[in-house]
């Protein structure tokens, strides 16, 4: 039977390659957005700032609360077990579907807001022919006198 600090050692391992892994999987919901909606440099930046900067605080997070903020090797190894992991198995398939999925969700609001501006097209057309058929009649003439 193993000891009460090696049952949560290996607790503690296994939740830093949960972690590892629920982190590569966040960086891939960016990675499927920008597949999905084309990003310009700063919003990359930024988006990779934030990112950077949550991983940073919850892996602070593990760290504090389940070794009491002491540095332990093994956490460092789990994290990255959790990420190579998931990167070489899950990540590509859900990079894809996750694109897809987020396109077609472009998609539907696409139409959407189509459809939705549809009534606003054909009144900015009929004020068009309005205002061309007032310039036409001689509106402008009478105006400059």
């Amino acid at each position: 039977m193993m000891s009460e600090v090696i049952q949560q050692e290996t607790v503690v391992f296994l939740l830093s390659v949960l972690h590892g892994a629920g982190l590569t999987l966040c960086y891939d919901l960016l990675r499927a957005l920008r597949r999905a909606i084309p990003h310009g440099l700063a919003a990359v930046s930024a988006e990779d700032f934030l990112f950077w900067l949550a991983a940073g605080f919850l892996t602070f997070c593990l760290a504090f609360f389940y070794t009491d903020g002491v540095i332990r090797g093994y956490v460092a190894v789990g994290i990255a077990l959790g990420v190579t992991l998931y990167h070489f198995s899950l990540s590509g398939l859900v990079v894809r579907l996750l694109s897809r999925l987020f396109l077609l969700i472009k998609r539907f609001f696409c139409v959407i807001v189509r459809f939705l501006s549809w009534p606003v097209k054909k009144t900015c057309h009929f004020w068009q022919k309005i205002i061309e058929i007032i310039g036409k009649s001689g509106y402008n003439v009478f105006m400059k006198k």
